[in-house]
């Protein structure tokens, strides 16, 4: 069981750290400031840090002299912390550090919305002051999102704002709906408490908004959901495209706010309105198929900010809201496994943080970003802490009931497809946040996974910024599989010598195939040079992703044909180890086979964490945020000149999700052939026998035309197609492939 005590004993530790950030205004002593006391981000940093203060000195089990603080003491910092951030708002009498004043935005009372649960734990102690102003604040930002919030549109019409791929803001719809809500629930005598209502419904109900509200005759506030719908914010597969790709991390976001909205209810004993939970349980069965047995999130998608914070630690009034709704005891599994991450990490950094040793160039960079990061951790296992203290009834909430998607799921905006299933996840994305991307990792392993640009290959220019860009995108998927070909075009950007333009380097295409056992998949990489005489500083064929950082003891074993070799600790420079194996294996959790285009791995490892804020690779190799990341590379290399038309790389591999380093030589000898082929075009065939004992075959087509493959085998009677449904004779297997097409048959 989760205790309340199991999230106070982090923050126990956590308050003498924080402590060291909080100051006092020298004219105004009564107040005091958190971080650098200025507007925007830094308003929110303090509120949140504000509410981890305030629900500890109202938890009657902290213990004093793990936090080194009396209780009189954090209640006086959480009283003044709260007193300057009403103060600096614009109804205050006194302004942010910067000489401005906070509100009025379309994110001004998010933070606010975060840090309610911290005045409820310390109501009693607020003077009638207090009470007035906070009243004061609230009334006013309601006012201001009643008359005159919006957010730019082409027509500048839109009030709500909604949309599938532009104009998307869900997160902030909710918890701006939300504050509405909640100015009404806690000043029921507001005059304009109709309007509050209103204008909150339609920000709710254009919060996790699908195209099929547009018909919704379902009343909510006497009107029909249709009535209230402005758009569609999330894809009909409830996929949301938010910041300009497949976020998971934001479909998390939108559910934490209607948590903080749902325990406000719970709190004063009343029911929340039925429409703040629209579609939560749709959203939560795709959140949960992205979600590690120990809570990790596993983005599919991608995540352009520092990895396991902000949206991870979000998760947290996640799971409790859908522990208290939904009844899913699979939450508190979530919860007992992330709290030992979270302590893993502080106890690595040895001085009370969360994120210190992870995120020190943030925090001598970009102290703001530095806070902020720290505080979305306190403030939501403060949220932890408060919510399973008062409802003591969370705790006893159970149910078989699994929330989760039982077939691949499938977003044909994103190019996504993801497939979890009892020993493995593997997950395909090319509208991702460092496009394209591919994970195929044992469920059990969540320290395995990493999502930029992984298993898609990676070529450098001599360009400040190197990246791909989508040109097509194809998915088929199947019981208990997926397969997924595309092609991205390699550019090359900001050359330090002047009038050199940017660069299409490449045209890159990408098969990868989930195979329906449950452990095996296949991916294959083509790039070929585009331009005359074209540049490559660096090119990493494959660019398998493994983080080598503190949540696995900043070591890996990595098996091969000679034996172990054991890789710890960050490397002092940028560091490149052969390995002469045409197999390796993980921790004896993952196995990769290369089958044809090198004689080698190569694992690159770079002096400092690149897998975290999205840098281009010289700003990432001057700012080092996240973890460290092993890539593994088939093949490598540096400085080259290829001429157009030719291959930079043509690699084919295979990944075994949990299988041991045995298991991975083995499958390399006696499971993988290469039959020969007659074909007009560039074609490849490989055959693989998974780890179901049944026989699979892949063949793609790598040129611009359409092909005619011949082939054949022996030992089975006919080969049935997962993509197109034909029967073949195995006898005689003539296949028609499109241009930069596949097939994928079952041998039987």
């Amino acid at each position: 069981m989760v205790s309340s005590r199991q999230y106070l004993g982090l923050l126990e530790k956590w308050l003498p750290f924080a402590n060291s950030f909080i100051y006092k205004v020298t004219e105004r002593p009564e107040l005091e400031y958190f971080g650098t006391g200025y507007n925007n981000w830094a308003v929110q940093a303090h509120q949140k840090a504000f509410s981890a203060f305030a629900v500890c000195f109202a938890d009657p089990e902290l213990d004093e002299n793990v936090c080194s603080m009396k209780k009189k003491e954090i209640l006086e910092h959480a009283l003044k912390m709260l007193r300057f951030n009403l103060e600096s708002h614009i109804e205050g009498n006194y302004h942010c550090l910067d000489g401005t004043k906070w509100g009025h935005t379309w994110m001004s009372v998010l933070g606010m919305e975060r840090m309610m649960h911290g005045i409820d734990a310390i109501k009693d102690y607020l003077t009638d002051y207090d009470w007035k102003l906070l009243k004061k604040v609230m009334v006013s930002e309601s006012e201001w999102l009643v008359d005159e919030y919006y957010r730019d549109t082409p027509d500048r019409k839109g009030e709500i704002l909604a949309g599938k791929t532009i104009h998307n803001h869900p997160e902030s719809n909710i918890w701006n709906g939300a504050h509405l809500l909640r100015t009404v629930l806690m000043f029921p005598d507001v005059k304009r408490k109709s309007e509050y209502i209103e204008k909150a419904t339609f920000f709710i109900i254009n919060g996790i908004s699908i195209a099929s509200d547009a018909k919704c005759k379902k009343i909510v506030n006497g009107k029909p959901v249709s009535y209230w719908y402005r758009g569609d914010n999330f894809f009909s597969s409830f996929a949301l495209n938010h910041h300009g790709y497949l976020n998971v991390g934001y479909m998390v976001i939108c559910l934490s706010n209607i948590a903080m909205l749902h325990f406000a209810y719970k709190k004063r004993g009343l029911k929340a309105p039925d429409f703040i939970y629209r579609h939560i349980e749709k959203l939560w069965k795709l959140i949960k198929s992205c979600t590690f047995p120990d809570g990790r999130l596993c983005r599919i998608g991608g995540d352009t900010r520092i990895r396991y914070c902000y949206c991870q630690d979000y998760t947290v009034p996640v799971w409790l809201l859908i522990r208290d709704v939904l009844k899913d005891h699979d939450c508190e599994k979530f919860e007992q496994s992330w709290l030992k991450i979270v302590a893993k990490e502080m106890a690595t950094n040895k001085d009370g943080s969360f994120l210190s040793v992870r995120c020190k160039d943030l925090s001598d960079n970009a102290p703001i970003y530095y806070t902020r990061l720290e505080t979305d951790r306190a403030c939501t296992l403060s949220m932890g802490a408060y919510w399973s203290r008062i409802f003591s009834n969370l705790r006893k909430r159970k149910t078989e009931k699994i929330y989760q998607l039982k077939q691949p799921w499938h977003d044909r905006y994103h190019g996504s497809c993801l497939v979890h299933g009892k020993n493995r996840i593997a997950s395909w994305c090319f509208l991702s946040a460092q496009p394209p991307q591919g994970l195929c990792v044992p469920v059990k392993r969540s320290d395995i996974a990493e999502w930029r640009n992984n298993l898609a290959g990676f070529v450098s220019g001599y360009g400040r910024i190197n990246y791909q860009t989508p040109v097509f995108h194809r998915e088929f998927l199947f019981e208990n599989g997926f397969a997924v070909c595309g092609e991205t075009e390699v550019h090359s950007e900001q050359f330090i010598s002047e009038g050199q333009f940017p660069e299409v380097l490449a045209k890159n295409t990408i098969i990868f195939v989930a195979l329906p056992d449950d452990a095996t998949c296949i991916v294959m990489q083509k790039c070929i040079a585009m331009l005359p005489l074209t540049y490559i500083k660096r090119a990493k064929g494959l660019f398998l992703n493994i983080p080598n950082d503190i949540f696995n003891d900043c070591c890996r074993n990595y098996w091969f044909e000679d034996g172990l070799r054991k890789i710890c600790g960050p490397s002092k420079k940028p560091e490149k180890i052969v390995l002469n194996s045409h197999w390796l294996n993980i921790d004896d959790y993952l196995g990769i086979i290369g089958i044809y285009g090198s004689n080698h791995f190569l694992i690159y490892r770079p002096s400092k964490r690149q897998a975290g804020l999205k840098l281009n690779e010289l700003e990432a190799e001057s700012l080092g945020t996240g973890l460290f990341v092993d890539e593994l590379c088939y093949p490598y290399f540096e400085k080259s000149a290829f001429e157009k038309g030719k291959d930079i790389f043509d690699i084919c591999c295979v990944l075994l999700a949990g299988k041991n380093h045995k298991q991975t030589q083995l499958f390399s000898k006696k499971n993988i052939f290469m039959p020969q082929v007659v074909s007009n075009s560039d074609v490849r065939v490989v055959v693989i026998k998974g780890s179901d004992s049944k026989s699979y075959l892949l063949a793609v087509n790598f040129d611009k035309k359409k092909a005619e493959a011949r082939l054949r085998l022996h030992g089975y009677k006919r080969a049935r197609s997962f993509i197109t449904g034909n029967i073949y004779s195995v006898a005689s297997i003539v296949m028609s492939l499109s241009q930069k097409g596949i097939e994928f048959l079952r041998l039987e």
